[in-house]
């Protein structure tokens, strides 16, 4: 079994910027960031899958949609942007997928060999 997702505690970004909605399922969260241009980022957070995903829309666009089996989460709230990091391995493969949301969006996902 791998080991379980670190991801940071609700309590601990009351004051980071992001929305936070429960589900039905304790275990799973989503964390909403805002972009000035309109857009609206998704980290979704599955702690007994160990799973995260990201969904970027813009108006009713879907611009981007990610998932990932992941290790560690952390979110970061600085100068009125907010950075999701996402770090993942599997399979002899690890990455990082940093998304972050200010004047707009943006992604960075880098995935190589471990």
């Amino acid at each position: 079994m791998s080991a379980p997702l670190e991801v940071p505690r609700l309590e601990d970004l009351s004051d980071v910027g992001v929305g936070i909605e429960t589900s039905d399922q304790p275990w799973v969260v989503d964390l909403l960031a805002w972009a000035n241009d309109g857009s609206t980022v998704t980290l979704t957070l599955d702690e007994i899958a160990g799973s995260a995903s990201i969904r970027w829309i813009h108006g009713d666009e879907v611009r981007l949609v990610l998932e990932r089996e992941t290790v560690k989460v952390s979110v970061r709230g600085e100068r009125g942007v907010i950075e999701f990091h996402v770090w993942s391995r599997w399979g002899g493969m690890a990455g990082e997928l940093i998304v972050r949301v200010g004047e707009h969006a943006s992604v960075h996902d880098t995935l190589l060999r471990a």
